[in-house]
């Protein structure tokens, strides 16, 4: 049978083969409508959510210390012994170029300090390391890194994100990414700079990976996030009121537009923002802290 209509435009019955199949397919519609429904409501979940782990976890958190500009490997952990016996030579390059940078004549030159072998390990250690070097044991130095480039920018981004020339997730990104975080009322990615870097923000962009994962600078001086605090006139309950008008309106676009995942990183730091009010004061006052836990930070002394 088939339910192809009449010349008269009347409708045939359907068969009970056609009826089964249309009610499978049907099923088979609404399936996929929850299966789409399920990925859309995991597309928008909260990135930042602690995540568990596939075994158990020995650590947090990550601190990431880049010395941009700082020490030589060489003047540090990575002693060269031949160069003592090459100084004062030509360093003959075997016509390799890298850079117009890295022109012109240059001579080897041996570190100026000491060497000496520290732990059960034996790891090697500048002598203007004393302090560190009680530490030896509990570090893990690698001396096989290279790098591609001889200009600061492309370093400093090669160094934090793996690419020299931006648009890959920082270190942080990946950390914040993997683990998540358990604070929902704080950055769960956070940068100190001393400065602005070389490359910019870059350093700590998120890149392709969700927005909310991009990092947060503090500053050392003054409010440690600008515009944090409302203005003076602005009071607590108008500024709820403002910021829940704000997520309506925002919330519609983004059911136009559910993809738009820098929309939804404004939204959920619009929430983090004004959770931080609270939050940042109380965890920047050290004023706060015992005396054990301060003189640990080393505060009271002078800088080294």
């Amino acid at each position: 049978m088939s339910a192809h209509p009449f010349p008269c435009g009347r409708t045939r019955s359907l068969s009970r083969r056609e009826f089964f199949h249309g009610l499978g397919a049907g099923l088979g519609t609404v399936a996929l409508n929850a299966l789409l429904q399920d990925e859309a409501r995991a597309a928008v979940a909260n990135p930042l959510a602690a995540r568990p782990m596939h075994v158990p976890a020995q650590a947090k958190s990550c601190i990431f210390l880049f010395i941009e500009g700082g020490p030589s490997h060489l003047d540090t952990f990575d002693p060269k012994p031949k160069l003592r016996q090459m100084e004062g030579k030509e360093f003959v390059r075997e016509g390799k170029f890298v850079s117009n940078m890295a022109g012109g004549k240059r001579y080897y030159v041996p570190s100026p300090f000491g060497f000496a072998q520290h732990g059960q390990g034996g790891l090697w250690m500048c002598d203007r390391l004393p302090h560190l070097a009680r530490m030896a044991d509990e570090l893990c130095v690698y001396r096989g890194l290279t790098v591609d480039s001889v200009n600061h920018p492309e370093a400093c981004l090669h160094m934090n994100t793996g690419g020299r020339f931006g648009g890959e997730p920082a270190i942080g990104s990946w950390v914040t990414y993997g683990l998540g975080t358990e604070n929902q009322n704080l950055p769960a990615f956070v940068v100190l700079p001393d400065a602005a870097p070389q490359g910019g923000p870059a350093n700590w962009s998120s890149a392709y990976l969700p927005a909310q994962l991009q990092g947060t600078p503090l500053r050392s001086k003054g409010s440690p996030i600008l515009d944090l605090q409302p203005r003076d006139n602005v009071t607590p309950e108008s500024q709820r009121r403002m910021l829940g008008l704000l997520g309506k309106l925002d919330a519609d676009f983004q059911r136009e537009h559910p993809l738009s995942d820098q929309l939804r990183a404004r939204l959920d730091a619009y929430q983090l923002a004004f959770r931080m009010q609270t939050s940042v004061p109380d965890l920047i006052n050290v004023e706060r802290e015992p005396d054990h836990i301060r003189k640990l930070y080393g505060i009271g002394e002078e800088p080294t």
